[in-house]
C-alpha cells in the first residue's frame, strides 16, 4: 500500500508542474473589422502579416519562449460545417503583446485550401462564418493557451436584374437589345427565350419549352447583347417573349449559377410603334455605365425620361453625334480604360 502511495505521491508531482504552467499561460486575440477586407487576401496572409493592424494578440506572462499557431475556418451557412481553410505556425518569439503585423518580422510557415480560397475569391464578397483559434506552445512544444473568435460576413447574396428589354413593353423585330446588372464573380452569362403562347397564364412555365428561341446560348462576360443576333429560331411579329439571363460563376464542385426574374415583352406587327423610345446613344451609354450608378438612373433611361441635350469635351467644345459614337465603342471595348463616372446634376 505505501508503495501505491509513493507512486501516486510522485506521479501528481510530475504533472503538477505543468498544470500549473498551463493555468498560468494564457493568450486572447482581439480582432477588429474584417468585412471591409478582401477575404481571400486575408485568409491566405501569413498570420494576417500582409493587412493593415487588424489583430492584437495578448500572450502573459512575458519574456518567455514561446510560438503560435494560427488555424482560419469558413461555414457558408447554417445548414454546413466549418471548413479549414488556412494555418500557420510562427517562429519562437518571447511572449508579450503582438499584433498581425509583427509576424512580418518574427515569422514564419503557411498553408491554405487553394480550391476553397479561390472559391470565396471568385464570389467577391460571400456570406459566411470566419473563425479564426490562436494556440500558444512553449519552447518544448507543450500546448499553454488557446483562443477563438467569430466573424460574420452578412454581405447580401449577389442579384441578376434584367435592365433592358422592359416587362410589357413592345420593341421592334429587328432588334431587341438586351442589358442585364453585372454579378462580381461571373465570368460567363446563358441567355434563354422562348414564346409565350396566347392564353398562357406562366411564363416561367413558356421558358421551359421544348423549343426555345434562343436555348441557353452563352454570350461570355458581358452584360448586354442584341437577342436578334443570337436566336436559335426566327420571331416573328406579334408574338409575346419570355427570357432570363443566368449568371456563371466558377467555383469548386461545378461553381454556381445565378438566373434573373424572366421578363415578357411582345414583338410588334409591322406598321405598330414601339413603346418608349431610346436612342442607340443612350443604349450605349446604359452598357457603358451599368453597374457603375446608380440603378434607379439606368431604369430612367429605359423608361425614355432621360434624352441627350448636348454633349461636351473636358474644354467644353462641342462633341458631334459621331465622335460621340465612336467613343462608346472604344469604351465598351475597352471598359478596363474608364478611370471613374461622376454625375454633376444640372438645373
Amino acid at each position: 500500500m505505501r508503495r501505491v502511495i509513493v507512486m501516486l505521491i510522485l506521479f501528481i508531482s510530475l504533472i503538477f508542474p505543468n498544470h500549473v504552467r498551463s493555468q498560468q499561460a494564457s493568450i486572447s486575440l482581439e480582432l477588429s473589422d474584417l468585412t471591409n477586407l478582401d477575404l481571400g487576401g486575408l485568409i491566405m496572409s501569413r498570420g494576417l502579416s500582409n493587412q493593415p493592424r487588424i489583430a492584437r494578440i495578448v500572450i502573459l506572462p512575458e519574456n518567455k519562449e514561446v510560438y503560435i499557431e494560427l488555424v482560419a475556418v469558413w461555414k457558408e451557412d447554417a445548414s454546413s460545417s466549418f471548413r479549414q481553410i488556412s494555418t500557420f505556425k510562427s517562429n519562437s518569439f518571447l511572449s508579450r503583446v503582438v499584433f498581425n503585423d509583427d509576424f512580418e518580422i518574427i515569422g514564419g510557415d503557411g498553408n491554405w485550401d487553394k480550391d476553397l480560397v479561390s472559391d470565396l475569391i471568385s464570389k467577391g464578397k460571400p456570406t459566411g462564418i470566419l473563425g479564426f483559434t490562436v494556440r500558444l506552445f512553449d519552447k518544448n512544444n507543450l500546448f499553454l493557451a488557446q483562443d477563438y473568435k467569430e466573424f460574420f460576413f452578412l454581405n447580401p447574396s449577389p442579384t441578376i436584374s434584367i435592365i433592358s428589354p422592359l416587362e410589357g413593353n413592345a420593341y421592334d423585330v429587328g432588334s431587341v437589345v438586351a442589358i442585364w446588372t453585372p454579378v462580381q464573380g461571373a465570368t460567363n452569362y446563358k441567355i434563354l427565350a422562348s414564346i409565350v403562347p396566347d392564353g398562357s397564364s406562366s411564363a416561367e412555365a413558356a421558358l421551359k419549352s421544348a423549343n426555345p428561341l434562343i436555348d441557353n446560348r452563352e454570350v461570355g462576360d458581358v452584360t448586354s447583347v442584341d437577342l436578334r443576333t443570337i436566336l436559335d429560331r426566327q420571331w416573328l411579329g406579334g408574338q409575346k417573349v419570355v427570357f432570363s439571363v443566368t449568371a456563371i460563376i466558377p467555383g469548386t464542385g461545378g461553381g454556381s449559377s445565378l438566373p434573373s426574374v424572366p421578363v415578357t415583352f411582345l414583338l410588334n406587327k409591322q406598321g405598330e410603334v414601339s413603346g418608349p423610345i431610346v436612342s442607340p446613344e443612350l443604349l450605349k451609354l446604359v452598357e457603358v455605365i451599368n453597374g457603375q450608378v446608380s440603378q434607379d438612373f439606368i431604369n430612367r433611361i429605359m423608361r425614355g425620361e432621360v434624352s441627350i441635350e448636348g454633349i461636351t469635351d473636358e474644354t467644353d467644345q462641342n462633341v458631334d453625334q459621331n465622335d460621340l459614337q465612336r467613343i462608346l465603342i472604344n469604351l465598351l471595348v475597352n471598359k478596363e480604360s474608364i478611370i471613374s463616372i461622376k454625375f454633376t446634376r444640372k438645373n
